[in-house]
């Protein structure tokens, strides 16, 4: 019997560390998925202000007009996406091994399965398809936008153990003035490219305030970890 008690005493003193280590990856990828959820906000609103732009152009063409180049690179910039991703490796692990109850606080364990049930990156909302910038990409001269994304393409920015990207905050193109004016023209006159734009607009607008609530959800299941240091 006395046999028996040290070696529960001991699988249990195992366990505990090991439930110390699983605590500390997942505060770790709790920490990576927060550093990404607000760089994708970020992403998304500096996408939304060039989708604004964009709407403005089409309702207002003989504004636009007076600036063609400003006017593409608003156009091409509000077409812009950023893939969603989510940072699951301890979790996936802890259900796949089945040592998910290693977690003893039973309230702690059903914030993190509610968090990473809520599978963000794959959300309707987020993953609802953007036509307007296949249609964008189908109907602007190849060479003007070989020109936007020499100059105005994502920036790479480390941001904790990864890399997360932004739209540069200012950007110019040099494309002859009458080039750009016919371009520019046509687009607006698209009445696809206009429809597709519209629901872009809604998208954005339904995606940034999901996104919040997520980062709301996963703001409160990480200070529940850190408590539980």
């Amino acid at each position: 019997m006395i046999a028996l008690q040290i070696n529960n005493w001991n699988e249990q003193r195992k366990n505990r560390k090991l439930e110390a280590i699983y605590i500390d990856r997942i505060i770790d990828d709790l920490e990576e998925e927060e550093a990404y959820i607000q760089s994708y906000i970020n992403y998304t609103r500096q996408v939304n202000k060039y989708v604004i732009k964009a709407i403005s152009h089409i309702e207002h063409p003989e504004t636009a007009i007076k600036n063609p180049s400003q006017s593409l690179i608003d156009l091409y910039q509000a077409s812009q996406y950023n893939d969603a991703r989510t940072t699951a490796t301890t979790y996936k692990e802890l259900n796949a091994s089945g040592q998910i109850n290693i977690l003893r606080n039973q309230k702690l364990r059903l914030s993190l399965i509610a968090y990473y049930e809520l599978d963000w990156s794959n959300a309707g909302v987020i993953a609802f398809p953007n036509k307007y910038r296949e249609s964008l990409r189908s109907f602007m001269p190849n060479s003007i936008q070989k020109k936007i994304r020499s100059t105005c393409g994502d920036i790479y920015v480390e941001t904790k153990n990864s890399l997360t990207v932004k739209l540069p905050d200012n950007c110019e193109i040099n494309i002859d003035k009458a080039v750009a004016e016919k371009a520019l023209e046509n687009l607006l006159e698209n009445e696809l490219l206009r429809n597709d734009l519209t629901y872009l607009e809604g998208n954005i607008e339904a995606k940034l305030f999901y996104t919040n609530y997520v980062q709301s959800e996963l703001k409160r299941v990480l200070n529940e970890f850190y408590n539980a240091k």
